[in-house]
């Protein structure tokens, strides 16, 4: 068990390094990519780099480069993303979207499993919540999750980050994140099913400050629908290339398994 465990993470320190690299060479081909409001509860606020505010409407699409999404008590909205992974902000929250670019790919490259090219993904979480489903990005991608002290680095993982004044709360429901001290030389790896809290003091020193599995965690059961709500996010929505050329994909609505299973207004019934 150890062995398999020292062998994971010195796989994902190789998987760090070179991720640069592979960003660097494809850095000129991003453009800005897309998302759809899946669904959304309360007075959730869009600010843009002009700082001008309006609210957030359900199905809505946008550019998530440079908005900030705000939450107030009782509020949360989620987003299904063009490169196949699901967000949410919940309650309390402030998150600006500093970078979402992807790089554009033609109609025979989509698919409904991986994504299908590469994307990078950059968000401040200023307080409160960033939920996040992303079993299906690509090994080339990569989302920074930017905190007051440090910053998560996510490698195909699911999860919530939360941070308050007691610090960052990172509870990962699949795969394995990477969080990234103050001090550029210090990491920590953090993998399902395990919750950790990383105070400023903390995370200045180069330590974590508490850690256990994330059953062990009161708000485990909230976490848990958390995700599950940013997953479904995910599913919800397919996005199709529209043009032959390469371009970013377009969204189309995925209905709701109920809406197939209402009766039809005009049923018919056969004799014998």
């Amino acid at each position: 068990m150890v062995a398999c465990l020292r062998i994971l993470l010195l796989s994902c320190a190789l998987f760090s390094l070179g991720q640069p690299l592979a960003g660097q060479a494809l850095k000129d081909d991003l453009e800005d990519g897309i998302a759809l409001v899946t669904s959304r509860k309360g007075e959730v606020t869009l600010k843009s780099t002009d700082e001008k505010k309006r609210d957030a409407e359900l199905h809505a699409v946008e550019t998530l480069s440079g908005l900030e999404v705000i939450c107030g008590g009782g509020d949360y909205i989620f987003f299904s993303l063009s490169n196949g992974i699901g967000l949410g902000v919940y309650e309390n929250s402030r998150v600006r979207f500093k970078r979402y670019q992807q790089r554009p790919f033609p109609a025979e490259k989509e698919s409904l499993e991986y994504e299908p090219t590469f994307s990078k993904l950059d968000v401040e979480l200023l307080e409160g919540s960033l939920i996040f489903s992303a079993e299906r990005l690509s090994p080339l991608s990569e989302i920074v999750i930017k905190l007051p002290k440090g910053q998560v680095r996510i490698h195909r993982a699911s999860g919530r980050v939360l941070y308050d004044e007691s610090g960052a709360h990172i509870s990962i429901t699949s795969g394995i994140v990477t969080y990234d001290y103050p001090n550029p030389a210090e990491q920590a790896f953090i993998h399902a099913p395990n919750r950790v809290r990383i105070s400023d003091q903390s995370a200045m020193l180069g330590r974590i400050a508490e850690s256990n599995n994330i059953a062990s965690d009161p708000s485990s059961e909230l976490t848990k629908h958390l995700v599950d709500a940013a997953r479904y996010a995910s599913e919800r929505v397919v996005f199709r290339v529209a043009s032959e050329e390469a371009s970013i994909p377009q969204p189309v609505l995925v209905a709701k398994p109920e809406t197939l299973q209402q009766p039809s207004p005009r049923p018919y019934r056969y004799l014998d």
